[in-house]
């Protein structure tokens, strides 16, 4: 009698891996919870915001509030600065022919322009089909046998999306209005005080100091032209002249050029730190603030919050009797904690507080 030989097969493992790559699942409810979590924050804010208006905020836009008022200061003090080196040249002009002492006396007199800081200081995820080849006999111990693994996956939720969310939940919850500063193009204020309008009185007041001293400053080369054309002439009466009237002349000069000189750095350096391009908006620090600005007149309350941390895993549970009858067991988890302060007119915190959410997901082959 003939003798078939059966070829003999080596099972495959049934094995499902999960590389690093495979992070939408996760991300997916990483989100899904960062919109419950907005959900929360605005159910906890709703009594304190209805009929207000309201802006969502990071710590970047209290940044910006804070150099705000930096700067507003600093033109203020150049502003001042101006108008005194002004009222020193209108006072030398007066006095053009009578001498007042030392220049370093009357500079000290003075009291202008002091030193100006200028600081301001995914893709979806692919999956092989899984083939599962079984012996002849299956021992009973190997059909409950589990394997189980778990893939780490850090998350990062979009700050202006988790913005949007909450700005959607605060509006349904009765507020007035709702402000994300990043897509918020408020009117320029040109009230006085403004950044606008004190840039504008620093300039008014540059170019009306330059206008005072610089006839004085014209007859200065004027007069120096001339005591060299007396020197090299060997006219030396003119030059004693010439010369009493120049040292006369810078002695009333020296110390509002110098100071004048001063300010136009100081006003030159903070331009440059308004003109500034932020790399991450595309915004000029000068623009940043004139949002700033608008954003603060129309004196809303301000919400901060932001999620601090979010992440997942996907997870892998195999075992023969699992692939027989439920799949290949792989699973995913996301979740995120955020902040959150709604803050008083002072800048105290009325309420506060960190939330937390989780969830589940599984995968279906189709």
């Amino acid at each position: 009698m003939a003798t078939t030989d059966v070829p003999e097969e080596t099972p495959l493992e049934g094995k499902t891996t999960v590389d690093d790559k495979m992070t939408f699942e996760p991300e997916r409810l990483s989100y899904k919870c960062a919109d419950r979590l907005a959900k929360k924050i605005a159910d906890a804010v709703k009594a304190d915001v209805e009929n207000q208006i309201v802006v969502i905020t990071g710590t970047g836009f209290f940044t910006d509030l804070a150099n705000l008022q930096a700067i507003l200061v600093k033109l203020e003090e150049l502003k001042r600065g101006y108008v005194s080196l002004a009222q020193y040249a209108d006072k030398m002009q007066e006095r053009r022919s009578i001498a007042e002492g030392a220049p370093q006396q009357r500079y000290q007199a003075l009291g202008i322009v002091s030193g100006l800081a200028t600081g301001v200081a995914v893709g979806a995820p692919g999956f092989g089909a899984v083939a599962v080849g079984l012996n002849t006999v299956l021992g009973l111990v190997s059909l409950f046998r589990e394997d189980v693994g778990y893939s780490g996956i850090q998350t990062v939720i979009n700050p202006l999306a988790f913005e949007l969310a909450l700005a959607a939940k605060i509006k349904a919850g009765g507020a007035t209005s709702v402000f994300v500063p990043d897509l918020t193009l408020p009117p320029l204020d040109q009230s006085d005080g403004s950044i606008s309008f004190l840039l504008n009185k620093v300039q008014e007041a540059k170019i009306n100091v330059w206008e005072i001293v610089g006839p004085s400053i014209s007859k200065l080369v004027r007069l120096d032209a001339e005591l060299d054309s007396s020197t090299k002439k060997k006219q030396q009466e003119l030059v004693d002249q010439l010369s009493r009237e120049l040292a006369g002349l810078r002695q009333d000069l020296d110390p509002v050029t110098e100071q004048l000189k001063q300010a136009d750095q100081q006003l030159a350096d903070l331009h440059a730190v308004l003109d500034k391009t932020d790399e991450k908006t595309g915004l000029t620090m000068l623009a940043r603030l004139q949002r700033a600005e608008g954003i603060r007149a129309m004196n809303p309350r301000y919400l901060h919050a932001l999620v601090v941390a979010s992440g997942g895993f996907n997870r892998t549970s195999r075992s023969l009797l699992r692939t027989i009858f439920s799949g290949d067991g792989l699973s995913f988890l996301g979740g995120a904690t955020a902040r959150w302060a709604l803050l008083k007119e002072n800048g105290s915190v009325a309420k506060g507080g960190i939330e937390s959410e989780q969830e589940w997901g599984t995968f279906s082959q189709v």
